[in-house]
């Protein structure tokens, strides 16, 4: 999971705003591993889940979407 979900409405979703960003994946190290378009319709949950990052960064990872960090492996 890149966003938890927010669980009830006095939480922050870190994905709103952020639907239509790039998704980049750098190394725990800052090295940039890969930036993926977003899906036609933007990011959801559902399709930011159904990524496995693991395959672009395999010794551990951050995610962000544009400049807005969303996970990490690290978590």
């Amino acid at each position: 999971m890149l966003i938890q979900r927010p669980m009830n409405e006095h939480e922050s979703d870190l994905l709103i705003g952020h639907e239509t960003d790039e998704l980049i994946i750098k190394s725990i190290e800052g090295e940039l591993m890969e930036t993926i378009q977003p899906p036609k319709d933007g990011w959801t949950h559902d399709s930011l889940e159904s990524l496995y990052i693991s395959q672009y960064s395999p010794n551990g990872w951050d995610a962000y979407l544009g400049t807005q960090w969303i996970g990490s492996s690290e978590i």
